[in-house]
């Protein structure tokens, strides 16, 4: 099978930005070179770093990683934006891209004009580009604004049209960045369609997204980049996985538990313990899981108001415990000790999820220690499931697994 896009050790190197000099940093410099004081080394951003890949003919492909790692520098080294320092590139066929919003446009002509510059730069004929003009027009959907200048566009009208040049002017190759987030639902499920039908005629795709979904249920193959080095390359389900737990990881370590402090009560610790009390640092999924909150109370509190919810990053818990609710209150606390919160099924998904607590006083009135997060926590476990989506909708979405189960009637073949 022939490649479409070939990456031979490319790497690409900026130079970074200069700090801010006053006059005096000026007259020392000039008088260093003067006395022959060799100049500081020049900061160099290393964006793309010996990187190696090839993407066969009709393969959707997609770009992964964090901010920062060079999946928008390799875009732009493929469409030929900008070059490699060292190493080669090679791209069969035309290439169509919408790295920025209003990639390929002119901001001084009209929509209209824009349509016609870009087929020709593409190199096809006016009549080429006539005969596509009505569909480009009909996808975009940006009204009368096509006969404005296009630097009256906003920035949604411009990456409407943007694309529809890209995907609707024949091209084999479609580069695709992040840009399309900046529409609205409608016109991003639009985007992801005619992604998916260009691949269904062969064309090649290379995207790149920060929507885990789009990219699992879209692509078949994917890349990893980590501060401009490949770290993984496989199928697209298991390249997500990596990065989501990668995240995932990250959260952990960067936020253990903390010590936190209020009004003569201090949360000194939180531990976690399955159901024979040995401490764990992993939940284990529709078992019993115990929450411990270990304490220092300066003197001491009569009828602290303890709670522990369990959070998802969304706003608010998706599961709370509350002696504001259950009236299981202690009578009084002092010196060190412990509260335990038991949750005896834990009906979650394997992923990472926030342990979040609090302390009122007695009447419910007042915060001892202010409602916050206390730490990360992971619900062991590998995603299951052949659905287009399944790791990354089980990754980010709908954290609680509760027992389903579908059924069929009337005119349903499965």
């Amino acid at each position: 099978m022939t490649d479409a896009v070939v990456f031979e050790n490319v790497s690409k190197r900026f130079r970074g930005g200069q700090a801010y000099r006053a006059l005096r940093d000026d007259i020392v410099g000039a008088l260093g070179r003067v006395v022959g004081l060799k100049r500081g080394s020049e900061q160099v951003v290393r964006a793309l770093d010996d990187v190696s890949f090839s993407i066969p003919e009709g393969q959707s492909f997609a770009l992964l990683g964090p901010n920062g790692a060079g999946k928008t520098t390799a875009l732009k080294v493929a469409s030929r934006i900008t070059y490699p320092t060292s190493g080669r590139v090679r791209v069969r066929g035309r290439v169509g891209a919408l790295i920025e919003v209003g990639t390929g446009m002119h901001p001084e002509l009209t929509g209209r004009e824009n349509v016609d510059l870009y087929g020709r730069i593409l190199g096809l004929s006016r009549r080429d580009v006539r005969s596509r003009f009505d569909e480009i027009v009909e996808f975009a959907d940006i009204g009368g604004a096509l006969e404005q200048p296009v630097k009256q566009f906003s920035s949604g009208m411009q990456l409407r049209l943007g694309f529809a040049l890209a995907a609707h002017l024949e091209p084999d190759v479609l580069l695709v960045d992040e840009a399309i987030a900046v529409g609205d639902a409608g016109f991003q499920y639009r985007c992801v369609e005619r992604m998916r039908e260009l691949v269904q005629e062969g064309r090649t795709l290379v995207f790149v997204s920060h929507n885990m979904s789009a990219i699992e249920s879209l692509c078949e193959r994917g890349v990893l980049l980590d501060h401009g080095r490949i770290t993984a390359d496989g199928p697209a389900r298991d390249v997500v996985r990596d990065y989501l737990r990668q995240v995932e990881a990250s959260l952990v370590e960067e936020d253990a538990a903390r010590s936190v402090t209020g009004g003569g009560l201090a949360i000194v610790d939180v531990t976690l313990h399955d159901e024979s009390g040995g401490r764990v640092e992993e939940a284990a999924p529709g078992r019993p899981l115990t929450v411990r909150l270990h304490f220092r109370a300066s003197s001491p509190i009569d009828e602290p108001i303890f709670e522990v919810g369990l959070n998802d990053g969304r706003i608010g818990p998706f599961a709370l415990a509350s002696m504001l609710i259950d009236g299981q209150a202690p009578r009084s606390i002092s010196g060190e000790g412990y509260v335990d919160c038991t949750f005896a099924d834990l009906p979650l998904l394997p992923r990472v999820y926030e342990l979040w607590g609090g302390v009122r006083h007695g009447a419910g009135f007042g915060d001892l220690v202010d409602w916050q997060r206390l730490r990360f926590f992971r619900v062991a476990g590998e995603v299951d499931g052949g659905g287009p989506a399944a790791v990354s909708h089980s990754l980010s979405n709908a954290p609680v697994r509760l027992p389903y189960r579908w059924g069929f009637g009337g005119g349903v073949s499965n």
